[in-house]
């Protein structure tokens, strides 16, 4: 469920429900804390029988069979927006829009060197442990734990890279019937595993091992060819889209060492750790293969990890997971830290402090800020928007936003600033481009309720209040349908339709019949992913 306290969302896990249904209870399993299934793996390197392509070349396999007819598509992307409003329900998320923007990026780079479509949706699970994984339709999803256990942008790259070559290579499509029906047990495995991993880590392994021995007998070896072709496929994605491909055996080795770690103490192990488990036979293999790779630059390289930087203490301050004495140390020798000190202190309403950093940030070169950016002036304008400084913070933003216009993690926190300081239709126009891009972006669906909620109050005009009232009942069941929660999302429309009948007796008719068709198309949309069963 959401709540919103002192303008920050909260996206709260939700109780997975008794009694819930194989089908559902089955694509759960491997992503936060399960084993994966054979198209979630994460960076196994299966056997010895790899070949090294020229690496001058890179040519990414031909993909087998002919392509995907309009009804396999469709289907497809059902059950990608199935998976996606499940997860949604049922787990704690990382929702900070910049952290969300540097991942995003990052996975569209890797997506576009091996297809055309782009990912239906990339999702952060606020979970401790190392995972990704990879669900038919182009969903793609990683642990902030695994952000937290990588030491650079590179080894990120190649836990991701890996899972988009499961996708570009249609393991999901490809095989035999039962086989198909062994992918929907693992999926729904996958799904009651992330959901039981945010109460109880153990239960989780427990769901996820019921749900892997049904499937496991009749599809290892196709499990093993599939993976074969994922690594090796997925270090040339990550190669051709700028990544260092030695940062995949150097985070195979980090696995390793923690497996071996949590071996020893008794521990819950990461999820593919588990399903396929490490040896320095393939962590040998991995490097040889990647040995065979061009370097990256300096000057790559620096990019690369200043970045990660930045992205690992946002995500340790974020996530709450660095005291200040943990933040205060690491800033003698970490922007990053720097920065997550400043957004710690504004927290917790020590003002002073935060200007004290922030005073240390400012004397620094005009080149080592401006490599800071946006990430400086979003939590320059965080510091502003705790002392309710809203016009400070929208012309912080704005700076910003006319820098970079294409960047969805500027206009959310400058459409938040903007419905604070009483411009919810300005905070609209930024948001709607985001809902038509994204259809399952339920931050900005949020955004927009609040904008109307806003507007609605703050008018002057009947006639636009009445409006602002049903449109922010209409995004709010938008909101409500990404997370599941399709009851209430008709509810909600329920009530928009009541509304906007009333207005048909008024001088409001000629605007209320096609809002009316909207909501009666948007019910109907509701409905058929409420009867989707995969």
């Amino acid at each position: 469920m959401l709540s919103k306290q002192k303008g920050k969302r909260h996206f709260m896990s939700v109780a997975l429900p008794n009694g819930i249904k194989v089908g559902l209870s089955i694509m759960l399993l491997a992503i936060a804390s399960g084993a994966h299934s054979r198209e979630s793996q994460t960076l196994p390197f299966a056997d010895s029988s790899w070949q090294v392509t020229d690496p001058q070349t890179l040519d990414l396999p031909n993909l087998r069979g002919q392509g995907l007819s309009f009804a396999e598509q469709y289907q497809n992307k059902m059950l990608g927006e199935w998976s996606l409003q499940n997860i949604n329900g049922r787990v704690r998320m990382e929702h900070d829009p910049w952290v969300q923007e540097t991942i995003k990026d990052m996975t569209w780079r890797l997506n576009a060197q091996a297809r055309q479509q782009a990912p239906l949706g990339v999702v952060i699970i606020d979970n401790p442990s190392i995972n990704a994984f990879a669900a038919p339709g182009g969903v793609i999803g990683i642990n902030t734990g695994t952000i937290l256990s990588a030491s650079s942008m590179d080894e990120l790259a190649s836990v991701v890279a890996h899972e988009v070559a499961h996708i570009s290579q249609r393991h999901y499509e490809s095989g035999a019937d039962e086989r198909k029906k062994a992918l929907l047990m693992q999926l729904g495995g996958m799904l009651a595993a992330i959901a039981a991993s945010a109460v109880d880590g153990d239960a989780a392994a427990a769901v996820m091992m019921g749900s892997q021995t049904a499937s496991m007998n009749s599809s290892m070896a196709f499990s093993r060819s599939n993976e074969r072709e994922a690594d090796r496929v997925g270090m040339q994605i990550m190669t051709q889209a700028g990544y260092d491909p030695r940062a995949m055996p150097r985070f195979f080795a980090t696995m390793n060492q923690q497996s071996q770690l949590n071996q020893v103490e008794n521990q819950f192990l990461p999820s593919f750790v588990r399903s396929h488990p490490l040896s320095n036979e393939r962590l040998s293999e991995s490097q040889s293969r990647a040995g065979q790779y061009p370097t990256l630059s300096l000057s790559q390289q620096q990019r690369h990890q200043a970045l990660f930087d930045l992205l690992y203490w946002r995500v340790q301050s974020t996530g709450k997971h660095a005291s200040e004495v943990t933040l205060t140390t690491a800033a003698k020798n970490s922007l990053g830290a720097k920065l997550a000190l400043m957004r710690w202190y504004g927290e917790q309403q020590r003002f002073t402090d935060a200007n004290k950093v922030l005073a240390e940030i400012n004397a620094l070169s005009s080149t080592q800020r401006q490599n800071l950016e946006p990430l400086l002036s979003i939590t320059y304008s965080q510091l502003l928007s705790e002392q309710r400084k809203w016009q400070q913070t929208v012309d912080v933003l704005e700076s910003q936003q006319r820098l970079y216009p294409e960047r969805r993690d500027l206009r959310l926190y400058l459409a938040e600033a903007l419905t604070n300081s009483n411009q919810p239709i300005k905070a609209q126009t930024l948001l709607k481009p985001l809902t038509e891009q994204q259809p399952s972006d339920r931050y900005a669906w949020q955004s927009l309720q609040l904008a109307n909620e806003k507007l609605a109050k703050t008018t002057t005009s009947p006639q636009l209040a009445n409006i602002a009232t049903i449109n922010a009942l209409r995004y709010r069941s938008y909101d409500q349908l990404w997370n599941g929660r399709y009851e209430s999302a008709l509810t909600s429309l329920t009530q928009a339709k009541q509304l906007t009948e009333n207005l048909q007796t008024t001088d409001q008719a000629n605007s209320a019949r096609p809002l009316l068709a909207n909501i009666n198309a948007e019910i109907k949309a509701i409905k058929t992913a409420k009867d989707f069963k995969p």
